[in-house]
């Protein structure tokens, strides 16, 4: 099984360098590929369990996550490219696999098994990672992108490529129009996200999670502030299921932010979202507010920083939807690397330190507080509801590691440590705390003809 990966890796380098797409005096092929290996270590929890030993899946698994990317980028001129890759992601040792609990990530109505659609984290056999034409000065300063790509901006916390994740949490079946003078751009693009099914290939267009797109800007304003203005909006796709629900969520908001005034760093993002929903209003919103120093006269130059991540939630009995919707943002690296919480019905009060002890690398460690604003109608990992009348979710430590050793090759480490709140008992027992531990290596490789 390992040989074949290896020979889907390098099958389309042959094809690149054959001249199939044009002569090579006036063309260049590029084939790149990337192997990444990512070694965890779970104990008192999964992605679908926290706490219970006689739920779903193992509380103490250990897994290797192989993600391989390979393909091509053709440029028959300075203004075109053309970009075909595919994805293969795997999970072995994962107490979760597609092949032990293929009903686990089907995303139906409550009480049902049809119709659904599949959105698995970690398992996509063989899929098309992307698959654009991207024309360059079609008019001055404009680019215009169209076909499967990833999209993100900014801090990532709006618009994310969810790259942690083994199959990549949002992948865009788009049109982005850019507009770049300098620095500054203003990007606009509508299309679909894109379903994650291990067992079928994902054809550009079809089978989309959700339609939808969005407006994101970016305008330096002399060395004080860097203005980053958006807009998003997300309706029901394609998919079985998803094209039988009804609603239209939009978002508007700005970011504003610099990290170095005069040592000084800040980031704020003011997000509000509306629209309807299955008949209900929308009234909902999300803030992040970061402040901090750098003290670059310390070794490693340390920037000490807190944060507060904050999304409204809402009961299901509320005449209007108040919980906050994350938008096409992910989790991962910024409620805690342990993915408990997201962007949603959160209070995140969070104190860190980043430091850059060499060249190239860099090593951040994070304290979170969690509450949740309205705890009714809460259940995380299937197993976690707060007790009556309390706030506190749990406090979480975590600390991450990266190092680019070279240019083709970075390692990754982290760890992480959950200590519950105030939470009900899990299976008659009082919750217990849960660890994390990974190691991650990521192999960058290209070659032209």
């Amino acid at each position: 099984m390992i040989i074949n990966r290896i020979y889907f890796c390098f099958f389309l380098a042959i094809i690149a360098n054959t001249g199939l797409f044009g002569q090579k005096d006036t063309s260049r092929i590029f084939f790149d590929a990337s192997l990444r290996e990512r070694f965890e270590s779970w104990n008192g929890m999964n992605a679908r369990n926290y706490g219970d030993p006689n739920g779903v899946g193992n509380l103490d698994d250990n897994i290797l996550f192989q993600r391989v990317i390979a393909g091509f980028n053709y440029t028959p001129n300075n203004k075109i490219t053309i970009s075909a890759h595919l994805q293969d992601s795997r999970a072995f040792g994962w107490s979760l696999r597609n092949a032990e609990y293929p009903d686990l990530f089907k995303i139906k109505a409550k009480n049902t098994q049809e119709p659904y659609y599949i959105m698995n984290p970690n398992e996509e056999f063989y899929e098309i990672h992307d698959l654009y034409l991207e024309y360059r000065y079609l008019l001055k300063n404009i680019t215009i992108k169209a076909g499967r790509q990833k999209i993100s901006y900014g801090d990532n916390r709006v618009f994310d490529p969810g790259e942690w994740g083994n199959t990549g949490r949002w992948t865009w079946d788009a049109l982005k129009i850019s507009y770049k003078k300098r620095s500054n751009f203003i990007d606009i693009f509508c299309g679909g996200t894109k379903i994650h099914d291990p067992e079928k290939v994902s054809i550009p267009f079809t089978k989309t999670e959700f339609w939808g797109g969005g407006i994101y800007a970016q305008y330096e304003w002399s060395k004080i502030m860097t203005v980053e203005p958006f807009y998003a909006i997300k309706k029901e796709g394609s998919a079985d299921y998803s094209n039988e629900l009804d609603f239209t969520r939009q978002w508007a908001g700005v970011r504003l932010f610099n990290n170095d005034l005069h040592h000084f760093v800040y980031d704020f993002t003011l997000n509000k979202e509306f629209g309807n929903e299955s008949g209900k209003s929308i009234n909902a919103f999300g803030i992040i507010a970061k402040l901090g120093y750098q003290f670059n006269f310390v070794p490693a130059k340390p920037i000490l920083a807190i944060r507060e991540s904050y999304a409204s939630g809402g009961k299901n009995t509320d005449n209007k939807i108040n919980t906050f919707d994350p938008v096409y943002g992910s989790k991962d690296q910024f409620y805690g690397r342990m993915n408990i919480t997201s962007w949603s019905n959160l209070d995140d009060r969070e104190i860190f330190v980043t430091l850059s002890p060499v060249k190239n690398m860099k090593i951040e460690m994070n304290y979170h507080w969690f509450y949740i604003p309205v705890p009714d109608d809460i259940t995380l990992l299937t197993t976690v509801k707060l007790k009556t009348g309390n706030h506190h979710l749990g406090n979480e430590f975590d600390i991450f590691a990266n190092y680019q050793i070279l240019k083709q090759l970075q390692f990754i480490t982290a760890f992480g440590y959950f200590k519950p709140g105030d939470i009900q008992p899990i299976n008659t027992h009082e919750a217990k705390y849960a660890t994390w531990f990974a190691l991650q290596i990521l192999y960058d490789m290209k070659f032209s003809n």
